[in-house]
């Protein structure tokens, strides 16, 4: 046998698919792997054009030949870019699952002269096997990714949901906290408010003995005297000092004031006896909660209150209220975008309270209102909010038997509306009553 021979039949049984075309895209020859897969022999395919064997390909067959072609440089078409050029079957090698044929294809320059190609050699290698392995990976690889990500969600909902029943475990602690600083500053403002009222007396009484001492001088017409007295007072810038000191006392004395109240309200809402179920007065928690959400509230919200005269106490936890009132006031302040007005309307009949907080904010939509009391859920952006705020809210009104509704309409407002049932302890607190 020939060395042409051996090389004839060994390219034609070669585990490669081997084309040889000429300028024209006309097949010169292909080996066994195109010939069984198509059932046309070599002899048979010689002349005809590739093209229009496989027209389906022809625009993409044609532009990689072409480019080997024209720059005299290979080409290569990759199975993941272009998975089946050519519509041959391949056997999966595990199951024997009939499937199409995964191919890298290299187009080369085979007949070069003159730097002129005058014919293209076409490579096809079955790399189904390959491909399954890579495309097994990439599955597990996004299977073990979306797992992750659901382990991820599911650790941020447990933590949330930790955070949330600790609440209020934190709530009583910050209440201990909040009480130990008032009873601390109180001390300090008790005697420098006392000290401020008594130097507002002395300043009362130093200015009027130096008009005294004025008129006693300018009664001896002493020229001297009167002159020595001018000058003492310019230097001493005295006639500035007269009409500032008694103001300056009084801002001091109602900056005092204004401390005390804002150390008063802070130990209202959240002392650590208010953590316990006894009888409160509504309209004081709601007065200490404006207090603390001053700073949400101040340039932009106008407060409008609406109370019933003569409301009685009610059976509840006063600090776990304050909470939701809080929780309602700066969500509504959090809706205005620009300046607006909360209403708060207090009312109660023999059977129950309702404390409406309505906003004009940028209200809620439709297929929001269903979800707003669910946990973690928030239309706020990214790091703005926990989604806890209301879910926590509808959790503290129902444990006072309570309901907790809501209204709104898109651009004109919301109103949140608290119920609380008129209980006794016996009724709220069945356990406290029974035998032991």
């Amino acid at each position: 046998m020939t060395t042409q021979s051996v090389l004839e039949n060994l390219t034609a049984k070669l585990p490669l698919g081997v084309c040889v075309l000429n300028d024209q895209m006309d097949v010169l020859y292909w080996n066994d792997f195109f010939a069984d897969r198509l059932n046309i022999s070599s002899d048979d395919v010689k002349g005809q054009n590739l093209l229009t064997l496989f027209p389906n390909e022809a625009k993409y067959l044609k532009k990689k030949i072409n480019s080997v072609f024209v720059l005299n440089n290979a080409s290569f078409s990759y199975w993941e870019h272009r998975p089946h050029v050519f519509l041959f079957s391949s056997s999966r090698p595990i199951t024997g699952e009939e499937t199409l044929m995964y191919q890298n294809i290299e187009f080369l320059p085979l007949d070069v002269t003159d730097n002129k190609v005058k014919t293209v050699c076409m490579i096809v290698q079955d790399v189904t096997e390959l491909a399954s392995y890579y495309q097994g990976q990439k599955e597990l690889s996004e299977q073990l990714s979306q797992e992750h990500k659901a382990l991820q969600e599911l650790n941020r909902k447990l933590e949330e949901a930790q955070n949330q029943l600790l609440q209020a475990d934190k709530m009583a602690a910050i209440g201990q906290l909040a009480a130990g600083v008032a009873h601390e500053i109180n001390n300090p403002i008790g005697f420098i408010n006392s000290n401020l009222q008594s130097l507002e007396d002395y300043a009362v009484k130093l200015l009027k003995l130096v008009n005294f001492y004025e008129k006693v001088v300018h009664k001896t017409q002493n020229k001297t005297f009167i002159a020595l007295q001018k000058d003492m007072q310019e230097r001493m810038k005295y006639q500035f000092i007269r009409e500032d000191m008694p103001e300056l006392v009084a801002e001091s004395i109602d900056g005092i004031n204004r401390v005390s109240e804002i150390v008063k309200s802070l130990k209202a809402f959240s002392h650590v006896d208010s953590s316990e179920w006894q009888y409160a007065d509504i309209v004081e928690g709601i007065e200490s909660t404006l207090k603390i959400a001053n700073n949400e509230l101040k340039y932009h919200v106008e407060i409008h209150r609406e109370y019933q005269q003569q409301l009685p106490k009610l059976f509840c936890q006063p600090m776990q209220l304050n909470q939701v009132f809080l929780n309602l006031i700066v969500n509504g302040a959090q809706a205005i975008v620009d300046k607006g007005h909360i209403y708060i309307t207090v009312s109660a009949t023999d059977n129950d309270y309702q404390v409406a907080i309505k906003d004009t904010g940028c209200g809620i939509s439709k297929s929001a209102m269903h979800k707003i009391f669910e946990p973690f859920y928030t239309t706020k952006p990214v790091g703005q909010g926990t989604g806890l705020g209301l879910s926590l809210s509808y959790s503290i009104v129902q444990k006072h038997k309570g309901n907790l509704v809501v209204t709104s309409e898109p651009n004109v407002g919301t109103t949140f509306t608290v119920i609380l049932p008129i209980l006794t302890p016996e009724q709220l607190l069945p356990e406290a009553s029974a035998p032991a």
